[in-house]
C-alpha cells in the first residue's frame, strides 16, 4: 500500500494541497557522465563496428575506456583440446629394471606356493581332509592357503578342537577361510557337533550359504559304527543316518522352514542367533 504524505506546502497554480511526489518530481538535478553521452540507436547503427569500438576506446571526458578488441576475423574458429604431454621416466637408462614387476609376480612371486612347501595345500595329509571337499575347494578357485593360514591350522591342538584361535588380518586376507575349515572339519568328523556361523548382513548370510552348500556338496559326515542296530532287520526297515552336510540360512525374512534339528551348519544374522 503506498501512502501519500500530504505536505503543507504553497499550493501550485493556487489550487489544492502539494504532495511530496510533486516536490520530487519538481527537482532537477545535474549529473555528469563518466562515459560520455549516450548515443541514439540511429547514430549507433549507421557506424561499422570497427569504427564503433574504436570511438569507444578514446578518452571521453578524461576517462579511459578499455582497449578496442581484435577485429573479428572471418576464418573458421579452431577449438584447443587437451593433449597429453610426453612421459619420460626420472630413471636413467642402466639403472631401469630388465624384469618388469608383472613378470616378477609372475616368475620370482614373495608368496610361496605348493610347489615350494607342500603344506600349503589342502590336500597335504597333515590335514586330513576328505579329498571331495579339497576338490570342491579348488573347484571354486581355492588351490592353495597362505603360510599364515598354514600356521593356524596346523597349530597344536588347532584341527582336533582341543585348543582355541584367535588371529586377526586385514580385510581380504582370508580370515573366514581359516574358520570355514576348521568348522567343516568339527562337522565331519563328529556328526554330533553343530556349528552356527553369525553374521552381521542379510546380504552375507546369503553368500555365505550359497558358498558352504557348494562346498560340501557330495561330502559325507564319518559315522560311528551302529553298536545297537538290529542287523537281521531289512535294509529298508533299518534307521539309516543323514551322512550329508546339510547348510540352513536364516535371517529376518527368510522362508527356511528348516530346523535347528534339521541342518548341520547354521548361517545366520546377530538377531536369530537366540
Amino acid at each position: 500500500m503506498h501512502m501519500d504524505r500530504r505536505i503543507q506546502q504553497p499550493p501550485l497554480n493556487g489550487v489544492g494541497a502539494v504532495t511530496s511526489i510533486d516536490l520530487a518530481r519538481k527537482q532537477t538535478y545535474h549529473t555528469t557522465s563518466l562515459a560520455g553521452k549516450k548515443r541514439g540507436h540511429a547514430a549507433i547503427s549507421n557506424v561499422p563496428s570497427n569504427e564503433f569500438r574504436a570511438v569507444l576506446s578514446e578518452k571521453i571526458n578524461g576517462s579511459v575506456l578499455r582497449p578496442p578488441r581484435p577485429p573479428v576475423s572471418s576464418a573458421p574458429r579452431t577449438t584447443n583440446r587437451l593433449a597429453a604431454s610426453q612421459i619420460r621416466s626420472l630413471m636413467a637408462a642402466t639403472e631401469r629394471p630388465t624384469v618388469s614387476e608383472w613378470t616378477q609376480r609372475k616368475l620370482a612371486a614373495s608368496t610361496p606356493g605348493p610347489s615350494q612347501n607342500t603344506l600349503l595345500s589342502l590336500a597335504h595329509p597333515k590335514y586330513a581332509l576328505p579329498q571331495t571337499l579339497v576338490k570342491n575347494l579348488e573347484s571354486l578357485g581355492v588351490h592353495a592357503i597362505y603360510p599364515w593360514q598354514s600356521t593356524c591350522l596346523l597349530g597344536r591342538g588347532m584341527l582336533s578342537g582341543e585348543k582355541n584361535l584367535v588371529y586377526t588380518a586385514p580385510t581380504g586376507g582370508g580370515k573366514s577361510m581359516v574358520a570355514e575349515i576348521l568348522m567343516l572339519k568339527r562337522v565331519i568328523e563328529d556328526p554330533a557337533k553343530k556349528a552356527i556361523l553369525v553374521l552381521p548382513y542379510v546380504a552375507l548370510v546369503q553368500e555365505k550359504t550359497k558358498w558352504l552348500r557348494r562346498v560340501v556338496e557330495n561330502v559325507s559326515k564319518i559315522l560311528p559304527p551302529p553298536e545297537d542296530e538290529d542287523l537281521s532287520l531289512p535294509l529298508w526297515k533299518r534307521r539309516t543316518p543323514q551322512t550329508a552336510i546339510r547348510v540352513g540360512g536364516f535371517f529376518g525374512g527368510s522362508k527356511a522352514r528348516s530346523a535347528w534339528s534339521d541342518i548341520d551348519i547354521a548361517v545366520c544374522t546377530i538377531e536369530k542367533v537366540g
